[in-house]
């Protein structure tokens, strides 16, 4: 009865493994097929690139255009 208890255990054990082990080589063979087209999609977007100093007034104006929209809703 425990042998029998023990030899589900491992084939349980066997099977999630080769599933995670399936998994795993299927993620990493997506990663790779479609490495080139998300760099692709990326550059050629159109929206121009800003950097940090361009977005922070943005963030800053938006914060507080919201916090002016719900001043007393609390």
């Amino acid at each position: 009865m425990i042998l029998e208890g023990v030899k589900l255990m491992v084939i349980g054990m066997a099977i999630v493994y080769v599933f995670l082990l399936v998994l795993m080589l299927s993620v990493m063979l997506s990663a790779k097929l479609f490495k080139d087209s998300d760099a692709r999609a990326s550059s050629d977007s159109g929206a121009p690139q800003r950097s940090r100093r361009d977005v922070i007034p943005i963030i800053a104006a938006a914060v507080a255009a919201y916090r002016a929209k719900h001043t007393g809703d609390g």
